[in-house]
């Protein structure tokens, strides 16, 4: 409520890339290019493990939905746990680095996104490769489950985002219309809607089920880094290389407030649950 630094979370060589709570706030995960991953205790801001052993940078880390492991992404993809702080997968298919990695809403799967140009679906209790979405024709960006989780999501730099089903691997859905490559896509809250973040200044709203483009979000700067709904599915927030990031109307596409004050680009943005 005050704006205060609590903590500093330090011990990271070089920058981080990412950070995120556990489901219940407890606890923080770090992700940095100094080839590592750190787990803090949010209340005390002291590092309860270091994941390392990844032999790339770190790109992103993310908790499972019962906050028992995270999962890191790198040259690979891998599962630690956060009681112990061992390693208990190593996600290994992938022919380059992995871009992002994140569990399904029952924690029982992860998708994986690569340069090598596919996405993968894991099985958590076994390690094992569930199926391989292939189809784009360019580096895998971002990938992500729908909130049920029956679909994924994947954006890439081939100007595309494919929606495909998390039972069988099938591409159901292929996303058109960004001139540039695609940064990232989500989906809303209740999954019948995607959004996603391109290279092109703008960001679209799509239907799912029938693969629409409902709006086109035309953004202040020259590349759209990140986009995301809010909870309640109503309200689209992105970023830029400018700085200032922008709320919209999802129903609407009308911007409804320009968010200044940065003083250079604004890579990522979210809303409070």
């Amino acid at each position: 409520a005050s704006g205060e630094c609590l903590h500093k979370l330090e011990g990271h060589g070089y920058s981080v890339f990412s950070a995120a709570f556990s489901p219940d706030s407890k606890q923080v995960v770090t992700a940095s290019i100094d080839r590592s991953a750190k787990l803090w205790d949010a209340a005390s801001g002291e590092c309860l493990h270091s994941f390392e052993d990844q032999g790339h940078e770190v790109r992103c880390a993310a908790f499972s939905p019962d906050g028992k492991q995270v999962v890191t992404a790198s040259r690979s993809a891998k599962l630690w746990d956060t009681a112990s702080g061992e390693c208990l997968h190593k996600l290994e298919g992938h022919g380059y680095s992995v871009f992002s990695a994140a569990f399904s809403p029952d924690g029982k799967k992860v998708v994986t996104a690569s340069m090598d140009k596919t996405a993968k679906l894991w099985d958590v209790v076994s390690g094992e490769c569930l199926h391989t979405l292939q189809g784009h024709r360019g580096e895998v960006t971002s990938g992500v489950f729908s909130p049920d989780g029956s679909l994924v999501l994947t954006a890439s730099t081939d100007k595309i985002a494919k929606i495909w089903c998390a039972s069988s691997g099938k591409c159901i859905q292929t996303l058109t219309g960004h001139r540039w490559g695609v940064i990232s896509a989500v989906f809303s809250p209740d999954s019948t809607l995607a959004l996603t973040a391109s290279e092109d200044r703008t960001a679209k709203i799509w239907h799912v089920e029938s693969g629409e483009c409902l709006q086109t979000l035309r953004a202040q700067g020259p590349k759209v880094l990140s986009a995301v709904f809010s909870p309640d599915g109503t309200r689209a927030l992105t970023t830029s290389l400018n700085p200032v990031a922008q709320i919209w109307h999802v129903e609407s596409g009308k911007c409804l407030h320009t968010l200044r004050g940065h003083q250079n680009s604004v890579h990522s943005a979210a809303f409070s649950p």
